[in-house]
């Protein structure tokens, strides 16, 4: 080690010499009363003058010094962002210590680990973890963000400043500890030199200058943000602004109030801002996200002409969001290209790149002056080199790194070294990409996340996440292997699943997952997938933690889920005691027992309540407390709390109006009335059509047609592959037999003007909301009792990949007591391939729809008192008997 790190000593040329600490706090010093820092504490700017933070931070390091912290000791810190921590960290390294900063939200016991594997003598940290970790005899805890306690940092700062040690090239300046995305942490040093390199590369970029203003919104104990969001604007003169928290509207806030030029982050921060605008955008209404949406398209293909007009164009947003940010650097992960155009296209400046922590996080980088969007630039350092082992034929090989600013080696790890260089001493970096006839480069994926099926097919998981994640319903997706076949843990988006009209979360994930498999190769598909209630774990820049994914996967497809139920708090426990309150929250836990219920639990995903289950336990509740729910309010409850909030607002008190019994009748009556003989000429002409089409374009062709029974109710019950499917089934039978038919309608869909809601009446559709299944319910049944046929798609959605899915109870409770109505199976094929749910035309493919026995209804029934059950048990059946119809392979 001692050898390589002699070598890359005597690369470095810096010019102006080395960025110690000591120079940075002259640098700082040398500024006077402009700001160094500035935070944001409600909603106001608070600036640290320079000459103040470094006339603190040198007294801070004579203190230090005279209180034995050596050269070359490393000293641990565990604290969130502050000023004071800029101090301590910059007092330290000024010391000659060497500060092994640790992320703030690790767990006790993993910082408790790292504390007593570097053999730490101090620890500056937090109050909060002050109380909670494990302090090994002889470790001194010093307060970081209570400066003037007892045990603050104030109290070991010296009067006056001291003579700083000259520190040089090859001296290790800070121990990192790495994050860790598929296994355990390993510690590592950067030197004076590696830090000098970067620090100059990008300066050299002329990116910042003493003018700008930098957003920080990420951990400084991070190499990355240290290095390019304090380093380098103390460097440059900049000022440095830390938001109050790192959620998406104080990031906003400080933007505009800290009147930011430039703003660092990681992907997964861009992503998020930019779904926020999008999402801003679209509640304005439909024609000005229309407008936005052509302003973009326009302003992307200009901008990926050369020309810019994003800033003038979109105007009104800049000076809402940040009228002075210009330049947004990324980080971390890889920023998607869609990303980077979108906000190119708005008028931003990006810069983005590539490096890893033992490059001192910067390796490569695409700047506005030199940019090939999609990769990850070129070199910024000087005297350093890129090769790509082990070419594959499209040029793609593992990333092997060479230059002053790559590390020497892991601390006490000799196996991991021996990983980690090649023998004529090159860095592994274990990433795979390829280089461009320019030098830039491009990185693929990581070989250690590489995935290999059983049939040997090479998967990227972050490939095949960002395809599926594309959906809106997906809020989050992480791929894995699992004996040999690809899975994945899937966090649905509830806002985006509500929005469909649906309740059933699984059923809306499955067919959002398979509409996107269609349109990735076999190997790429998902073979299962489980969902989660929460985000899958990543470090702190957004990587996933990949090693925690199989077994978070089995947990959870065992329901045991990553948690139990979330801990009551005390405003919820007042929610609870609360009239109304208390009593729906003792029907759910009788209801529920065994499952992980809380306030903050998810009535679908946690507690498995579905449109109809809703239906259910609203009715108990009624029973109970005579508290009326409508199948509205049902459907907006996102969590138990939103319940229990409803029922404590009632109390006591008036239930809001709600339609009574007889006017939901006559609703029931009116969508259900035998329509006028008038109508029968267009119901004919319809079917002569709809006839005339199957048989010419699709070649349809039916069995078994002749089990439609020709008096009495009866119910097809079909699988739906297509919008074409009711025209189907209704051009198989006879007219004498179509005429009598009654299908269920989208409500959304079918009644949305006058149009639609006039064909819906002539063709005897009626409504059905997926959010009041009870009302769907209650007209199915309706046109039974009056002895008409109807047509009763089980799975409720077409399927999205031509396969059966799964039947719904819906259909069990529309036949409950109804023991002499007939059913008959159907199973419709070759629709999928004419018109499949993503297309919008047809196309020629044959179409043979086989019509099963019927069967009565009575025949299929279980003996089993709970309705839930019957109804399931029904389902199943008839779901068994229209699989059997389908034709063989």
């Amino acid at each position: 080690m001692g050898t390589r790190r002699q070598a890359m000593a005597a690369t470095v040329g810096t010019g102006g010499g080395l960025w110690t600490p000591a120079r940075l706090i002259a640098a700082l010093a040398a500024r006077g009363d402009a700001p160094a820092v500035v935070t944001m504490r409600e909603g106001a700017p608070t600036p640290w003058p320079a000459a103040e933070l470094a006339r603190q931070t040198e007294r801070l390091a004579a203190g230090l010094m005279a209180a034995g912290i050596g050269r070359g000791e490393v000293v641990a810190i565990h604290a969130p962002n502050s000023p004071d921590w800029i101090v301590v960290r910059l007092a330290l390294g000024a010391a000659g210590a060497l500060p092994l900063a640790i992320d703030d939200l690790t767990e006790t016991h993993l910082a408790e680990g790292i504390v007593a594997e570097a053999r730490c003598r101090w620890l500056f940290t937090s109050a909060a973890h002050a109380a909670n970790l494990s302090m090994p005899e002889g470790l001194r805890v010093v307060l970081v963000d209570r400066p003037d306690a007892p045990d603050g940092w104030h109290a070991l700062r010296a009067e006056a400043p001291a003579p700083l040690p000259d520190l040089a090239a090859e001296e290790e300046a800070l121990i990192v500890a790495t994050s860790g995305t598929t296994g355990a942490p390993k510690l590592f040093a950067l030197t004076h030199g590696m830090l000098t390199a970067n620090l100059e590369g990008v300066l050299a970029q002329g990116l910042i200058g003493a003018g700008d203003r930098m957003m920080v919104p990420l951990p400084l104990h991070h190499v990355y943000p240290f290095l390019v969001g304090l380093m380098t604007p103390f460097a440059a003169g900049a000022t440095i602004i830390l938001p109050e928290a790192v959620t998406g509207p104080q990031i906003v806030q400080a933007l505009k109030a800290g009147r930011a030029t430039i703003m660092i982050g990681v992907p997964r921060l861009y992503v998020a801002l930019l779904g926020g605008l999008q999402a801003r955008v679209a509640s304005r209404g439909r024609i000005p996200s229309m407008v936005f949406g052509g302003l973009l398209e326009l302003a992307t293909s200009l901008r990926k002409g050369g020309i810019d007009i994003g800033r003038r164009l979109f105007g009104s947003l800049h000076a809402q969001m940040a009228p002075d940010l210009r330049l947004m650097v990324s980080g971390g992960a890889k920023l998607d290209p869609d990303a980077t155009w979108m906000l190119e296209a708005l008028g931003w400046k990006v810069a983005s790149g590539y490096g890893l922590a033992e490059t001192a996080s910067l390796f490569t980088g695409n700047t506005p002056d030199a940019q090939r969007i999609g990769s990850e630039g070129r070199p910024i350092a000087a005297g350093t080199s890129i090769r790509i082992a082990d070419p594959d034929a499209l040029g793609i090989g593992e990333i092997l790194l060479r230059g002053p600013n790559v590390f020497a080696g892991y601390r006490n790890n000799p196996e991991a070294n021996a990983a980690a260089f090649t023998e004529d001493g090159w860095f592994r970096t274990g990433d795979l990409g390829r280089l461009d006839a320019d030098g830039f480069l491009y990185v693929t994926g990581r070989s250690k996340e590489l995935i290999v099926l059983g049939g040997g097919k090479n998967v990227m998981p972050e490939e095949v996440e960002a395809a599926y994640g594309v959906n809106p319903v997906i809020k989050e997706v992480a791929v894995l292997e699992r004996e040999g076949a690809l899975v994945a843990i899937v966090l649905p988006d509830l806002v985006a699943v509500r929005a469909t009209g649906s309740t059933r979360v699984e059923d809306v994930v499955r067919v959002a997952l398979a509409e996107v498999a269609q349109t990735l190769p076999s190997y790429q598909r998902l073979a299962g997938y489980v969902l989660a209630r929460e985000p899958v774990p990543r470090t702190r820049l957004g990587k996933i933690q990949r090693f925690h994914l199989p077994k978070l996967y089995e947990d959870l497809l065992a329901g045991r889920g990553p948690r139990e139920a979330a801990p009551i708090t005390e405003e919820e426990a007042a929610l609870i005691a609360t009239p109304g309150a208390a009593e729906v929250w003792a029907i759910l836990e009788a209801r529920y027992a065994g499952k992980p219920l809380s306030p903050s639990a998810s009535p679908s995903l946690d507690l498995g309540i579905d449109s109809l289950e809703w239906v259910s336990l609203a009715l108990e509740i009624e029973n109970r407390i005579g508290l009326r729910l409508t199948e509205e309010e049902m459907a907006e409850m996102a969590s138990v709390r939103a319940l229990l909030e409803r029922a404590a607002a009632a109390g006591g008190g008036t239930p809001p109006p709600r339609r009574s019994a007889e006017e939901i009748a006559a609703a029931v009556a009116r969508a259900t009335a035998p329509r006028s003989p008038a109508l029968l000429p267009l119901r004919w002409a319809g079917w002569g059509l709809a006839r005339g089409i199957g048989r010419v374009m699709f070649d349809l062709r039916a069995t078994g047609a002749e089990a439609i029974p020709r008096e009495g109710p009866f119910v097809i019950v079909a699988n739906h592959v297509s919008d074409l499917d009711p025209g189907l089934i209704a051009a198989a039978l006879p007219f004498a037999g179509a005429r009598r038919l009654w299908w269920s309608g989208a409500v959304e869909r079918l009644f949305g003007n006058p149009v639609s809601r006039g064909f819906s009446h002539t063709f005897q559709v009626f409504p059905v909301d997926e959010r009041q299944p009870g009302q769907a319910v209650t007209m199915a049944r309706a046109v039974l009792d009056r002895g008409q046929g109807l047509v009763w798609f089980p799975e409720s959605w077409r399927s999205p990949d031509g396969r059966l899915q799964r039947f719904l109870p819906g259909i069990g409770f529309v036949l409950d007591g109804l023991p002499d109505v007939r059913v008959i199976p159907a199973h419709i094929a070759g629709a999928f391939e004419a018109l499949p749910r993503d297309a919008h035309l047809p196309r020629r493919h044959p179409v043979r729809i086989t019509f099963g026995e019927a069967v009565a209804v009575g025949t299929i029934t279980p003996e089993e008192p709970d309705p839930r059950r019957r109804a399931e048990a029904v389902a199943e059946t008839l779901q068994a008997r229209v699989a059997a119809l389908a034709p063989p392979g």
